[in-house]
């Protein structure tokens, strides 16, 4: 279909190779909207190669490269990114004839996303992944009864086929469970930094009251000074630093890598790119994502997920967005 064959696409804002990061400001001042910093987005975009055409004056902006496109909405939290859903932390501010853009959701989010190469700092290494299979023990995690379906159970039997995988490219792989057992979400986090992973994956299956919500979710870590994407006001607690947010651009070229692999692969209803305080995710000291790989309490989902050529094949979406994702590294190396 039209829409995955756009995720499909690999993002370039601008040509390949190091170079020195746009900076944040773009070429345009800096204002407080909402409570938080803002630029204006029409030149912030221009720095990455984009062109902007107004799809609703004053209210709707595409952004475009030869690659690439972007429609963001005033007043809206989320964008497309080549189809595909991404949440911002601030919504976009329409003001004086133009759209703002939080100034951390470019710097940290979107700017990454569209030029890896551009993000300051050192690179992070991919030797030693860790996987996280969800749940176990006297945690199930969500059920389907009536399907007799247990995430504790499929969530260990993806991370085993992603496992095999990942070995056989080379990389060492480490798992916080590899039977049926409960394990502390401190503990999960506490393994992967003594092993000293590179990257830390947790995989989980997910459920709603509502049996007719469906779809696949990617989470990375809210960033310092913002809401996580369910929130609709600021804490105080949002201002808290912690470990996860030294890796905060790299999960968002993570979180895209992911996301696009699952979204095409699996045709599966895209929920969207999001970002929350999950534990696991605030006390790892590498880049990490959560997967929300599908409800089980939707009986149709539900029942795809239960089939082995299912898992076998969101696996295989992980380990091609891994793939990806190593290759956005290297680039950034270059």
């Amino acid at each position: 279909m039209f829409l995955l064959g756009l995720a499909a696409a690999e993002v370039h804002a601008a040509p390949r190779g190091r170079s020195s990061p746009p900076p944040a400001e773009g070429s345009g001042p800096i204002k407080r909207f909402l409570g938080a910093s803002y630029l204006d987005l029409r030149p912030w975009a221009a720095t990455y190669g984009l062109t902007s055409r107004w799809l609703e004056t004053g209210r709707r902006l595409q952004l475009t490269s030869d690659y690439t496109t972007i429609v963001v909405e005033a007043d809206r939290r989320e964008v497309t990114i080549n189809g595909l859903r991404v949440y911002l932390g601030e919504p976009i501010v329409a003001s004086g004839g133009t759209l703002w853009l939080g100034t951390v959701d470019a710097r940290d989010l979107l700017g990454p996303i569209l030029r890896p190469a551009g993000v300051a700092g050192m690179v992070p290494g991919l030797r030693v992944i860790c996987l996280d299979p969800g749940h176990g023990g006297n945690d199930t995690g969500t059920r389907n009864k009536a399907l007799k379906l247990d995430e504790k159970r499929l969530t260990l039997d993806v991370a085993q086929r992603v496992k095999t995988q990942l070995e056989s490219k080379g990389y060492k792989v480490i798992m916080t469970r590899t039977t049926d057992r409960y394990v502390e979400l401190e503990d999960r986090a506490d393994y992967a930094n003594r092993a000293r992973a590179d990257l830390f994956v947790s995989i989980h299956f997910n459920a709603f009251p509502q049996p007719g919500v469906h779809g696949t979710e990617t989470y990375i870590l809210t960033r310092r000074g913002q809401r996580s994407s369910s929130s609709s006001k600021r804490e105080n607690s949002d201002n808290i630093g912690l470990p996860g947010h030294g890796a905060d651009p790299w999960n968002a070229v993570l979180g895209y890598a992911l996301h696009r692999q699952l979204i095409t692969r699996l045709g599966s209803l895209d929920r969207g790119l999001k970002f929350a305080r999950f534990k696991v995710l605030t006390l790892i000291n590498c880049p990490g994502i959560l997967l929300e790989s599908g409800y089980l309490s939707n009986d149709a989902e539900g029942r795809k997920i239960a089939t082995p050529a299912y898992r076998a094949e969101l696996a295989n979406a992980i380990v091609v967005g891994i793939d990806n994702y190593a290759a956005q590294l290297k680039r950034a190396r270059e």
